[in-house]
């Protein structure tokens, strides 16, 4: 294949998927191939592993692929993958850009803070409100916005700095435990977490537009259930255990039908709110 066709990843991805169809375990993102193994025990993991690596080097020798020794890691306890750490703990946040972000010098211009907002976002789904930290630098971004950096810019540069270093580790997702979905609105932005057994999954956040800044507080708190629920679509649709956790007293509004109507979910509120009549829920369950 000539290189530098704009098409060559699409079809390098779809032609090594094909050829290595039906190898268990195996996770191929472009040249990256991962293999896993699973047993109650590690020496049970270990000989799962093992297995596959075998049926992994069978069909390459079968179907004449090439791979790359200096690259091959056996065995390995962590690993960085499409940017994420993968640990026996659960995902962490590519140490290399948590390193990149913390030794980043004091912010100049604007184009300076874009590049930090976009290496930010990236790590998004391991820092809860991580839009509403971002407000102030991301206000230096704004057309016709002019340039000062004052105390309130480096506290929040710091701050989000120290975010980032102490991100937590998150759950790995397990589609045979029950899910929970608690979202929340400010004055600012929109924040949601997906969680299991009582433990992070991910975090996902955004600003709000300037329209809907001019919401009310109940508008903002629906809004912010809508986007838990797009943004986690892939965790969600389908689920009849879903947890839904605003944090506003729902009096039985049906404004979401048309938007997450599909999902069979239970909508609960936090404790000290009441939610005798839930309308909304019922609602759902007779689709």
């Amino acid at each position: 294949m000539p290189i530098g066709i704009s098409p060559a990843p699409e079809i390098f991805q779809r032609k090594l998927t094909q050829v290595l169809d039906n190898v268990p375990g195996l996770y191929i993102i472009a040249d990256d191939i991962l293999i896993t193994g699973q047993g109650e025990t590690q020496e049970e993991a270990e000989r799962d592993h093992d297995k596959k690596l075998k049926q992994f080097l069978d069909r390459c020798r079968e179907k004449d692929i090439k791979l790359n020794a200096e690259k091959f890691r056996l065995r390995q306890k962590e690993t960085t993958y499409i940017g994420h750490r993968l640990t026996a703990d659960g995902l962490k946040a590519d140490p290399e850009k948590v390193r990149a972000i913390g030794q980043m010098p004091a912010l100049t211009d604007v184009k300076a803070v874009q590049r930090l907002i976009g290496m930010v976002n990236y790590l998004t789904k391991f820092c809860p409100h991580l839009s509403d930290q971002c407000k102030v630098l991301r206000d230096l971004t704004h057309k016709n916005s002019e340039w000062t950096w004052t105390t309130e810019h480096e506290e929040a540069f710091l701050n989000l700095k120290e975010t980032i270093a102490n991100a937590p580790v998150l759950k790995y997702y397990n589609p045979d435990e029950e899910l929970t979905v608690q979202c929340d609105a400010s004055d600012t932005g929109l924040g949601a977490a997906l969680m299991q057994m009582g433990k992070p999954v991910a975090f996902a956040s955004r600003a709000l537009t300037q329209t809907e800044g001019c919401y009310a507080q109940i508008e903002k708190e629906f809004l912010a259930v809508v986007f838990s629920m797009e943004k986690f679509h892939q965790y969600t649709y389908g689920r009849n255990d879903l947890r839904q956790r605003p944090t506003i007293r729902v009096p039985g509004l049906l404004i979401l039908q048309q938007t997450v109507g599909t999902s069979a979910c239970d909508l609960i509120t936090r404790v000290g709110y009441r939610n005798p009549v839930p309308l909304w829920n019922r609602f759902l369950r007779k689709r």
